[in-house]
């Protein structure tokens, strides 16, 4: 019996860390900032549309992303066939909405935080999104754990 082996597939360690951020953290934190910036900026929806746009915008595009979010989370629990590759494609997912994020104030015309200090800021937002994504995109592509525990990736 390969013991090492068998050790390396349980979900523990950084493969357990990443089950609870995708079905915990990442959910919760993307609920907790629509409620924020929606509870904050509900004074200024009337008097800046391209704001309750944004706001919209953001809040339906982070919804969907805490529901990818959950269901990579769980398959990868699960040890559903082929959860790495979920995984891999929310992250690829996050990863381009990252791009897209900095350009949405000035797509939608608002006008307050279509800023070049707020480009800036969104920018640097998006950058340390994208890194938490490929880390765990390489993680994902090159741990011993993974591949023992889904079998080899077919996607």
């Amino acid at each position: 019996m390969d013991t090492a082996g068998s050790e390396l597939k349980r979900i523990r360690g950084w493969l357990l860390l990443l089950c609870l951020c995708l079905t915990i953290l990442d959910p919760t934190a993307v609920l907790v900032n629509l409620f924020l910036v929606s509870e904050v900026g509900r004074p200024f929806f009337s008097r800046q549309p391209g704001f309750f746009h944004l706001v919209l915008v953001n809040g339906v595009a982070g919804i969907a992303l805490a529901v990818f979010s959950l269901y990579a989370g769980v398959s990868l629990f699960r040890r559903v066939s082929g959860a790495p590759a979920i995984a891999r494609k929310y992250f690829a997912a996050i990863s381009a909405y990252a791009v897209i994020a900095p350009f949405l104030p000035f797509l939608l015309r608002s006008e307050q935080l279509a800023t070049r200090e707020n480009f800036y800021i969104n920018c640097l937002n998006s950058f340390f999104t994208m890194a938490y994504a490929l880390i765990w995109r390489l993680y994902l592509q090159r741990s011993r754990r993974v591949q023992q525990t889904y079998g080899p990736d077919l996607h």
